[in-house]
């Protein structure tokens, strides 16, 4: 890890993610690559008992906000820890979706995903090492952040409505739809976990 970068696992504090994909490739285009995602987000939740409080997939990027404490404590699980875990989860069951499409079909869903996978670039990496981590303090804050999460299929051009992007948390907080990946925030601040 890189000496200037420093993380803040501070007692009460939320996290905001962003992790984009090697070279902004849109390894989550396609929908079997969102689920592996999700399926990270989940053992996040599992396995380590995080609180989730939102999220959206982007094609080439994902957006993540999450209060890092088990259940119960007060104490934060430090957040390259729980960063090292999702990109861990991501990058290996990701490489076996995408081996497993490129034996099925011989080729990804985009030119430059091809490129990637026949070895045109300097790394075999799914998503970049380096992301963007913020400390989240007040809950107007948090609140902007969950909504920026659910604005983006729209700003991108991907959906003309957030309900119509299934793959982040405005379903579950809009319509109580627990069928993708439910959340862990009961929209109560400060956060109690």
């Amino acid at each position: 890890m890189p000496s200037h970068l420093h993380r803040y696992d501070e007692p009460g504090h939320t996290h905001f993610w962003t992790i984009s994909c090697y070279r902004r490739l849109q390894f989550f285009h396609d929908d079997g690559m969102k689920r592996v995602v999700i399926e990270a987000l989940r053992t996040l939740q599992t396995t380590l008992g995080v609180c989730l409080v939102g999220y959206v997939v982007m094609p080439e990027h994902v957006h993540v906000l999450l209060y890092p404490h088990a259940r119960g404590t007060d104490v934060p699980i430090p957040i390259g820890n729980v960063l090292q875990i999702f990109k861990q989860y991501v990058g290996r069951h990701a490489k076996e979706r995408l081996r497993d499409v490129w034996r099925r079909h011989q080729r990804l869903w985009s030119e430059p995903l091809n490129r990637w996978a026949k070895g045109s670039f300097d790394k075999q990496e799914v998503m970049n090492t380096r992301g963007y981590d913020r400390n989240i303090f007040t809950e107007r804050e948090l609140r902007e952040k969950l909504d920026y999460c659910h604005k983006n299929p729209i700003t991108h051009g991907l959906v003309g409505d957030a309900a119509d992007w299934k793959w982040s948390s405005y379903r579950f907080y809009e319509f109580g739809d627990r069928s993708v990946l439910p959340m862990d925030w009961d929209g109560c601040w400060p956060i109690e976990w």
